[in-house]
């Protein structure tokens, strides 16, 4: 299923076995190639293609879903016989299933042939730079480099059909030297956007920083947060707030909230694959168009996104957001989640804060009240304290517990860079931003 023609062969086929139901169906197919490496040393190179087939019998308001990995006729005709027996047992909705009608799409994946045909060997020579000028300085080297070529096909027996393909590079890493330690991340479709210089260079300067800790008292703190962290705080917020589920089921703080101005007006996040840092997918996986849906626009609370089951049941728009049928019970979550960039240097940024923290990274971070989007957790890999405008002694790893509705509250100054990091579903683009409310439950040891 490498091309469009390939898929159009596969509805077929499988409309050849379904002639008296409603169908949808999901094909993916990825190729994935990863090189691993840790204590310095590259330990592992392994490269896979994984074809995966979901296909959804309708019948009266009963669903059967099966998934398979082939897509011979044998294969398909069996899984399709399943699919219609469980139909035939399993609970009608408590609304009508209504299938999408043919529908046309604004953007296409990101593509690159570069990243498509990137070798085992480009991406060790790439480690290996990095590994070498890092144990210069005494610092052992962590971490995994992937490139991923996909491919993406919904279709159902109303006509829609929808065909892409994207590529990824996704690489992390971590370096060490006794309790000195630095974390880097980068997600994107091409490549030749991957800098191993820069990204080692600031490995490096972060880690060099990141050594002989001192402890701080827990409180409430003025914190200056990169965009990892900003990022990993979107992406829970995108799960528990603006989940068209949650918001439905009033478990979320959005709502009895929509229409009001709880946020200072600098605060724009919207579900967004038209940005340039993004990495969109044209489509839902049901097949609706995917358009750019505001959350938070100048501090008013708008609404959140709503996947096609959501809609259906409580009779709203479905937003381009539903997920495969294995994760249909989540809801609806941003794909392309984007926060608006500020009018900051992240020097002025800095260097305007008399008293505060700057948190490089959180780690194992969980949900302690989703209405008011309470999050605990840990910072990690470089923390600092920022005294009269300069970024000065590192920090023991802190936990925390804040809610990220106060902290945006709070949110005084947002960088005018932004980065793109990864997302529970799509990449998401956060930038530098300040909060004067940011809670510090207790201290760490390390």
């Amino acid at each position: 299923m490498r091309d469009i023609n390939s898929g159009k062969e596969l509805v077929n086929k499988i409309k050849s076995f379904i002639k008296n139901y409603d169908f949808e169906i999901i094909a993916t197919e990825v190729k994935s190639e990863l090189t691993r490496f840790a204590e310095s040393y590259i330990h592992q190179n392994v490269a896979e293609t994984n074809l995966n087939l979901i296909t959804k019998v309708i019948n009266e308001d009963r669903i059967g879903a099966v998934q398979m990995n082939s897509i011979d006729d044998s294969t398909i005709s069996k899984n399709v016989e399943k699919a219609i027996e469980v139909t035939k047992i399993t609970p009608k909705l408590d609304y009508h299933y209504q299938l999408l009608k043919p529908q046309s799409y604004k953007i296409k994946s990101k593509y690159s042939k570069d990243t498509a045909n990137f070798t085992p060997l480009n991406r060790a020579q790439l480690v290996n730079q990095l590994i070498k000028e890092v144990n210069e300085k005494g610092y052992e080297a962590a971490g995994a480099f992937t490139t991923e070529e996909s491919t993406l096909l919904v279709a159902n027996s109303e006509g829609v059909f929808a065909f892409d393909r994207g590529t990824k590079v996704d690489f992390n890493c971590v370096i060490t030297r006794d309790n000195s330690t630095a974390h880097t991340s980068f997600i994107d479709s091409d490549i030749n956007n991957f800098n191993i210089n820069k990204i080692t260079d600031k490995l490096l300067e972060t880690a060099l920083k990141n050594a002989e800790q001192i402890e701080i008292d827990p409180g409430v703190y003025t914190v200056i947060l990169s965009p990892e962290a900003v990022s990993e705080i979107l992406n829970y917020t995108g799960y528990t707030a603006f989940n068209g589920k949650m918001i439905m089921e009033n478990k979320s703080f959005v709502s009895h909230n929509r229409g009001k101005k709880i946020f200072p007006e600098t605060i724009n996040i919207s579900d967004d694959p038209f940005d340039e840092l993004t990495m969109p997918l044209p489509f839902d996986l049901v097949g609706y168009p995917r358009k750019k849906i505001d959350l938070i626009k100048e501090g008013v609370i708008k609404d959140g996104v709503h996947d096609h089951l959501t809609a259906l049941k409580y009779n709203k728009e479905c937003t381009g957001n539903t997920l495969s049928p294995e994760h249909a019970s989540f809801g609806a979550l941003p794909f392309n989640l984007v926060m608006k960039e500020g009018s900051n240097s992240v020097e002025e940024v800095i260097s305007s804060t008399k008293k505060g923290v700057y948190i490089s990274r959180f780690h194992y971070v969980n949900i302690l009240n989703p209405i008011s989007v309470q999050l605990t957790g840990m910072t990690r890999n470089g923390t600092f304290l920022i005294e009269d405008g300069k970024l000065g002694k590192a920090i023991k790893n802190m936990r925390f517990n804040t809610s990220v509705v106060d902290m945006l509250k709070a949110v005084d100054m947002i960088s005018k860079e932004r980065q793109t990091k990864s997302g529970f579903i799509g990449p998401t683009v956060a930038p530098y931003l300040r909060t004067n409310n940011f809670t510090f439950s207790s201290k760490t040891s390390f």
